[in-house]
C-alpha cells in the first residue's frame, strides 16, 4: 500500500474518534440574568430576585413576556441559600437561568443589617458567574423593589445603577471583589456603594413610579454587618484614602472672592503607619492631578503664584475633608474601612500579629494625619474668569 492511501486511510479513521458539542446550551434555551436582588425573607430565608432580559425587545430574538412593554422582566425565589432560591425561581421559568453576565447585585438594607457572611459564597465559588461585578445596599428598600424602578437612560435598570456609580467615582466593575477580599482580610472592612429609590420625576403617566439615586456607601464591620453610613462627599473621600477612587471634584471658596473646582482623574494615596509604643500613627499622603474646570475668582491662572496659592487652597480642603471623614468613622462606627491596619501589616508584620487581635479596639485610637499634594496640570482656555473686569484681575 503506497504511503497516499495509508495516510489517508488514517485520517479516515481517526474522524471516528472526534466528538461534537452535545452538551451545548442554546442561547434561545436560556434566561440571561443581568441584575441580581437579595434580600431578608421569614424564618431567617433569603429571597432572591433577579431581572432577567427579553430578547425580543432588545432585537435578540425571540418572544416573550414583559412588564408594561419593559425589555426585562423580575422573578424571585426563596431559599435557605442562594443556590435554593435559585432553583426555586427556576420552576417559574421555561428557560435556564444563566448568571455569567450579571452585572449588579442590588442587596436590601434588613439583610444588610442581618449580614452577608453566608450569602455571597455562591458569587465567588461559581465558575460560571463573574466577579467583576457591582455590588451595591438599597437604603431604606428592598433589592426586588429597586428591580422593578425605572432609568430614564437605561433599558434595564440595574445596568444604570453600575452607571451612576462608575460616574461618581466608583471601581462600578470591582466593588463585590473589593468586598470579598476585605471581607477575608484582617486590616481592612468592607465598604459598598449605597443607591435608594426616590419618586419618579419623569414618569408622569405612572403615578408612585421609582427612581434611583445614588446617595453615598454602607460601612461593614469585621462580622460583614451593615453599621451606617456615609454621605457621597465621605464615600469619596473614604476611597480616595484607600486608594480605590477614580476621579474626584474638589471645590473650595479663594480668599472670600469666589470659588474654583478642581477636576482629577489622576488619584492616589499612600499611608505610613507609625509605631511608637502603644501609640499608633498614620501619616496618610493624598495625591491628585487635574484640570480647573470652573474660576469664580479674580486669579489669573496663567500666573505660576496664582496656581500655587490656589493648589494650597484646595489642599487644605482635601485635607479637612478626609480628617473629617476618619475621625467620623473612627468615633461612630469603630470599623476600618481605610485599610490603616493592612498598612501596618505590610510594613510591620510581627507588630501586627499582636495589633490584629484586637484591631477593631485600637482602630478608634489611631492619631491620623492627613496631607494633600494637588497639582493643577490644565487651567482651561482661559486664565481669568471673563466675567471679571480688568482692573480686578489679581496678576
Amino acid at each position: 500500500m503506497s504511503k497516499h492511501k495509508l495516510l489517508c486511510m488514517m485520517l479516515i479513521v481517526s474522524l471516528f474518534f472526534l466528538t461534537g458539542c452535545w452538551d451545548r446550551t442554546e442561547l434561545n434555551d436560556l434566561a440571561i440574568e443581568l441584575g441580581l436582588g437579595l434580600d431578608q425573607a421569614k424564618k431567617n430565608k433569603l429571597e432572591v430576585s433577579a431581572q432577567f432580559i427579553i430578547p425580543s425587545m432588545m432585537g435578540m430574538g425571540q418572544s416573550g413576556r414583559s412588564d408594561s412593554g419593559k425589555p426585562f422582566f423580575i422573578e424571585s425565589g426563596t431559599g435557605r441559600d442562594t443556590l435554593e432560591a435559585v432553583q426555586k425561581m427556576q420552576t417559574k421559568l421555561s428557560r435556564e437561568v444563566f448568571r455569567g453576565h450579571h452585572r449588579v447585585i442590588l442587596i436590601g438594607e434588613p439583610l444588610a443589617r442581618h449580614g452577608l457572611a453566608n450569602v455571597l459564597d455562591n458569587n465567588s465559588r461559581d465558575p460560571d458567574i463573574r466577579l467583576r461585578a457591582d455590588a451595591l445596599v438599597v437604603k431604606g428598600s428592598s433589592a426586588k423593589e429597586f428591580l422593578a424602578a425605572s432609568s430614564p437612560l437605561e433599558n434595564i435598570p440595574a445596568l444604570g445603577a453600575q452607571k451612576e456609580h462608575t460616574q461618581s467615582g466608583g471601581l462600578g466593575d470591582s466593588s463585590l471583589v473589593n468586598f470579598l477580599i476585605a471581607g477575608a482580610s484582617d486590616g481592612i472592612n468592607p465598604i459598598l456603594p449605597v443607591i435608594k429609590l426616590i419618586p419618579s420625576s419623569n414618569n408622569q403617566d405612572q403615578p408612585g413610579a421609582k427612581e434611583f439615586q445614588y446617595v453615598g456607601g454602607a460601612v461593614f464591620n469585621k462580622d460583614l454587618k451593615l453599621v451606617g453610613f456615609l454621605n457621597n462627599q465621605e464615600e469619596s473621600t473614604s476611597l480616595w484614602v484607600a486608594n480605590r477612587l477614580s476621579k474626584q471634584t474638589i471645590t473650595e471658596t479663594v480668599q472670600g472672592n469666589g470659588n474654583a473646582s478642581l477636576y482629577m482623574t489622576k488619584i492616589a494615596s499612600k499611608i505610613k503607619p507609625i509605631i511608637r509604643g502603644n501609640t499608633i500613627k498614620c501619616d496618610i499622603v493624598l495625591s491628585g492631578e487635574g484640570t480647573i474646570q470652573e474660576n469664580n475668582t479674580n486669579l489669573d491662572l496663567t500666573q505660576p503664584k496664582n496656581i500655587t496659592l490656589l493648589e494650597h487652597v484646595l489642599e487644605k480642603k482635601a485635607e479637612k475633608q478626609a480628617q473629617k471623614t476618619i475621625k467620623k468613622v473612627q468615633k461612630q462606627y469603630g470599623t476600618d474601612i481605610f485599610g490603616l491596619g493592612e498598612a501596618i501589616h505590610q510594613n510591620n508584620p510581627s507588630k501586627w500579629k499582636v495589633l490584629k487581635k484586637n484591631w477593631d479596639k485600637q482602630f478608634p485610637k489611631v492619631q491620623v494625619n492627613v496631607h494633600a499634594h494637588l497639582t493643577i496640570k490644565r487651567i482651561g482656555l482661559t486664565g481669568p474668569s471673563l466675567q471679571v473686569k480688568q482692573n480686578e484681575i489679581k496678576k
